[in-house]
């Protein structure tokens, strides 16, 4: 090989490949924790919307042993919006992250024992684990209120009130999205306004995209 050559290709070699390593290392961690130019997905004043699949299932505990709303199934959708309480808190910890407060409305159909509707609103507060690149889990403690119209003989139909803590993971797929799972054990009863309250007590999966502009 002529020398003038083997000079050229000493000096190309480190500036075509030493480079990209490197860029491509920093991009990468940046996207799974959901960065866009450092700045966090998960701080005070940090927005989230979300909407959720949700199936729920009576379960034969508590006052609904032996009851008519342990036979309960729901489906429907959970609109959510979210925004961050706190900065992340807990650098270096097994509990780095941060608190969220979200408002969501409950659109469920029943498709067991009997048809009808549940629909309410709620709040919830949420802290996020931030100690991961790819995922963000989480758990969460809410409650709020409902319309319920489920035609049982154990649990009065019109206001009630709702209760749940349950846990999930935010998966990211862009900078800006995350398929989002969660399961969440849901209490509902009126409180002893209606004549019947054997409350509803339902094991809930949630799956949905949530999206963090």
């Amino acid at each position: 090989m002529p020398p003038a050559t083997t000079r050229a290709l000493a000096l190309l070699l480190p500036l075509t490949f030493a480079p990209v390593g490197p860029a491509r290392a920093e991009e990468a961690p940046q996207a799974r924790a959901g960065l866009e130019e450092g700045r966090p997905r998960f701080a005070k004043g940090a927005e989230q919307w979300s909407l959720s699949l949700a199936q729920g299932t009576g379960l034969d505990i508590w006052g609904s042993k032996g009851a008519d709303t342990a036979d309960v199934e729901l489906i429907g959708l959970l609109p959510r919006f979210g925004i961050g309480l706190s900065d992340p808190v807990g650098t270096d910890s097994w509990y780095h992250g941060n608190l969220e407060l979200l408002v969501e409305a409950n659109l469920l159909v029943a498709y067991g024992p009997k048809g009808g509707f549940l629909g309410g609103l709620g709040l919830a507060f949420r802290y996020n684990f931030l100690g991961f690149e790819s995922v963000v889990p989480f758990v969460e403690i809410g409650g709020g209120v409902a319309q319920l119209e489920l035609d049982l003989e154990d649990q009065s139909d019109g206001l009630g009130f709702t209760a749940h803590g349950g846990l999930g993971v935010h998966w990211w797929l862009s900078e800006h999205t995350a398929f989002t799972a969660s399961w969440r054990l849901q209490h509902v009863s009126n409180a002893g306004v209606g004549r019947d309250n054997a409350g509803i007590n339902a094991s809930t999966f949630l799956v949905g995209l949530s999206y963090f502009p």
